[in-house]
């Protein structure tokens, strides 16, 4: 018999419950798994030894759990530090933990991959074999390679494209008061999220009207010159951003009126800086005099229930199952890989190596020549994940 520890790492999303309750499921019917234990908040509850068991949880609270957004388990961004390996081994041992499954995106990745190597040079075993460690991809950045798609990020996109279609009506209504509204998404480095806005057309001339992502660097005054060309035409515009969207120099627009702090992994928390909403707002306002409101949804993009996408939560279910099936056949430090083939969605594992220190961003074919646009790849591989949203409308 083995045991097995789960974590949750990282920023939930609307779907990384559905991964958590089909691994629980897993676990409870396979044969071989013995006691099934969860981590609270992550690797910060693997350090200090703060688990919950999970070997009877009911199935009634396992479909409950799936259908849940946020991260049952508690989630964050604790940085695993090198001296706290022992201690979260020795936890580890006390439990006679086998198994060792994490649930998260790139971050969550590169800790597994070190728990992994830190496992094989220890030498730590239960029952003579040695501590499987297998990652589950969830993120809603949809910027882990190894996988064709990373569960989470089609609920945030339908949650985009459908606050984009909702804003833009509102917009247009109001067109003899607004002018001109930013809309900031998620998205430091990857474009995906920002991307997803342009599902929300019906018409070719509807909004969006302007997508900026960061794997384009922002030019100030084309910006603003296409800004007023829309204008003109249309009496608004709308623009969506990623609040990881970079200036021509290289500087985070979020960061142009204040810099951005860091979380304990490191990482800018441009969610919690000045923004890039209220600086291109600003912009509009000071150089085109035209209205401009800011729309920053912040943590609602990955935590709206009610928007969820179902392929993306059969996915998530998907990975989870697939994650303790690895790891019961013996395949260690592996994240759980999706990709989709004539018959449907299928996993595969995927070396840590291969994905540690790797980000997936937008192909430059998916975004269209010299305008603030998608080309037609990106639309094929949004039909492949399913996400659709409701874009008809009447207007008089």
């Amino acid at each position: 018999m083995v045991n097995v520890l789960i974590l949750q790492c990282g920023g939930p999303t609307p779907v990384v419950n559905a991964s958590l309750a089909a691994a629980i499921a897993a676990c409870q019917t396979h044969r071989a798994v013995g006691q099934i234990w969860g981590a609270r908040l992550g690797l910060q509850g693997l350090v200090q030894g703060d688990w919950v068991e999970l070997t009877g949880l009911p199935a009634t609270a396992l479909e409950r759990l799936s259908r849940q957004p946020g991260a049952a388990l508690g989630s964050g961004r604790y940085r695993l530090r090198e001296e706290e390996l022992p201690a979260a081994f020795a936890h580890l041992a006390k439990r006679r933990i086998g198994v060792l499954l994490l649930l998260g995106g790139n971050g969550t990745m590169a800790a597994a991959h070190r728990l992994e190597r830190h496992g094989v040079a220890s030498g730590y075993k239960v029952d003579g074999q040695p501590l499987r460690v297998v990652g589950i991809p969830k993120t809603v950045d949809n910027d882990l390679a190894g996988t064709e798609v990373a569960p989470g990020y089609g609920s945030a996109a339908r949650f985009i494209a459908q606050t984009v279609r909702d804003i833009s009506l509102d917009l247009y209504a109001m067109r003899n008061f607004d002018d001109v509204a930013v809309l900031e998404v998620m998205g430091r480095h990857a474009g995906w999220l920002a991307a997803a806005a342009a599902l929300a057309r019906s018409h070719p001339d509807d909004a969006p009207h302007l997508i900026l992502v960061p794997e384009r660097p922002l030019d100030e005054e084309a910006f603003l010159t296409a800004v007023a060309a829309v204008h003109r035409r249309h009496g608004i515009c709308l623009v969506v951003a990623a609040e990881g969207l970079r200036d021509s120099a290289g500087q985070f627009l979020a960061e142009k009126f204040q810099k951005a702090e860091v979380d304990a992994s490191g990482q800018r928390m441009l969610g919690l800086a000045a923004g890039v909403a209220p600086y291109l707002a600003h912009l509009v306002r000071s150089r085109l005099g035209l209205l401009c409101r800011q729309q920053r949804p912040d943590t609602i993009q990955r935590s709206c229930r009610a928007l969820a996408h179902e392929t993306d939560r059969q996915l998530a279910v998907l990975v989870g199952r697939a994650g303790v099936e690895a790891a019961l056949a013996g395949v260690s430090g592996h994240m759980v890989g999706l990709r989709h083939t004539p018959g449907g969605w299928e996993t595969a594992p995927v070396p840590f190596a291969q994905v540690v220190g790797q980000e997936r961003l937008l192909p430059a074919s998916f975004l269209a020549a010299d305008t603030y646009d998608l080309a037609p790849p990106f639309y094929d591989y949004t039909n492949t994940i399913g996400l659709s949203v409701e874009r008809e409308y009447v207007a008089f």
